[in-house]
């Protein structure tokens, strides 16, 4: 199995977008909207100023927890509770991927508005009639990467709660 097969077509009955891209990406979108109306600065300052080192936190997090469950996914009783998934092993490895993948688009969405190629109209003739709609999905997209960060953490946590469930059923130390 492969990532990007995953991604589109899944394992355990769903694709592997659909981990992001579910109902609660209204709520995300919801708060990007809201965002969008509430921050009076435009989206290149917006970028520049607080997003991108806010992602730049979300990458270190997600790094670190990452490497927890990396860890975890290595334990004879992670791999064996992984046989009992309908998406099996690669179900696991492949979540957390997903959450860097997003992570990785929100830093290139907001580092083109952070280099101002969202507020120059001059490139794009439609751009100040789609602005709000942009600047809804920008921030949007940055709702649904803190979502995804937490996913990671409580992830890695669900993981190290199984193990030791499994370790004290099975009666090791």
């Amino acid at each position: 199995m492969q990532y990007g097969r995953w991604l589109l077509r899944g394992t355990g009955g769903k694709p592997g977008y659909r981990r992001l891209l579910n109902f609660k990406y209204l709520g995300d979108l919801t708060i990007g909207a809201l965002v969008f109306l509430l921050v009076p600065m435009p989206l290149q300052e917006a970028g520049g100023t607080v997003l991108l080192p806010l992602a730049g936190l979300l990458i270190g997090l997600s790094f670190a927890w990452g490497g927890n469950a990396q860890a975890l996914l290595q334990t004879s009783e992670i791999e064996n509770l992984s046989k009992h998934h309908p998406g099996g092993f690669e179900e696991y490895v492949y979540t957390f991927q997903t959450a860097i993948l997003a992570i990785l688009i929100t830093l290139c969405a907001w580092g083109l508005a952070a280099l101002g190629v969202i507020d120059r109209p001059s490139i794009f003739e439609w751009g100040y009639r789609l602005y709000p709609v942009v600047g809804t999905l920008l921030y949007s997209l940055m709702s649904l990467t803190l979502r995804a960060c937490w996913g990671v953490v409580v992830g890695a946590q669900n993981l190290l709660i199984a193990r030791k469930v499994i370790r004290q059923e099975t009666g090791d130390k």
